[in-house]
């Protein structure tokens, strides 16, 4: 495991945050992300590698901001379960995307990112051995020094709360309801996913891409 070193500075530009989800876009040489509007034009060239290459593509993927519509439908429905089931699926969705291009910026084909993704399957097993193998970090280390120190133990309570309601505990029962609470915690925290990843991407991606040990 290669040994943590601080984070460097990224002109990092983020998408607003209006409802729906964000619109980034990816260099294609480094895999850097930017929501500035401007960064879409190939003219434009990249903050972090200086490139001008090529048709920018938009992140995320339309598959996610489909989910992420309707996620948004059922929260202005007030289907408060329904939210904070999707919108877990979602991040763990978005967290996928980041480990895969963090294999891929290690040197990983298709081939061996496929096979790594499909062993590592469990949420817990992503974060707590997968993700610092990568990264050379804890996923909360990380989380911590890019500004969202408290994102990591609010996601995995409110997964913990998502396991307790579709799935009956043996030693503390079931949990009966999904509040409109946590539904609103889980859409918080959903608007923050899109920003700790886009940041962890152009540290742990685009960065270790030019400047990897």
């Amino acid at each position: 495991m290669r040994r943590p070193r601080p984070p460097k500075k990224h002109k990092t530009v983020f998408a607003p945050v209006d409802g729906a989800a964000p619109e980034y876009f990816e260099c294609p040489a480094c895999g850097f992300l930017s929501g500035d509007p401007a960064f879409l034009s190939p003219d434009v060239h990249c903050p972090l590698c200086g490139q001008v290459a090529g048709e920018r593509r938009r992140w995320p993927a339309d598959r996610i901001r489909r989910l992420d519509e309707r996620i948004r439908r059922y929260q202005a429905d007030g289907e408060s379960e329904v939210v904070v089931i999707l919108a877990m699926t979602l991040l763990e969705t978005i967290l996928e995307d980041l480990l895969d291009r963090m294999l891929a910026a290690h040197g990983a084909d298709l081939k061996v990112r496929r096979m790594v993704m499909d062993t590592q399957r469990a949420i817990g097993i992503r974060l707590g051995k997968l993700f610092p193998a990568l990264a050379g970090e804890e996923f909360e280390e990380a989380a911590s020094e890019l500004g969202y120190a408290d994102f990591p133990k609010r996601w995995r309570r409110l997964r913990e709360a998502r396991n307790a309601f579709i799935h009956d505990s043996p030693f503390t029962g079931p949990q009966e309801h999904l509040d409109q609470r946590a539904a609103d915690e889980a859409m918080m925290l959903l608007d923050q996913a899109y920003r700790l990843f886009v940041l962890m991407n152009n540290r742990f991606v685009a960065d270790d891409g030019l400047h990897g040990e």
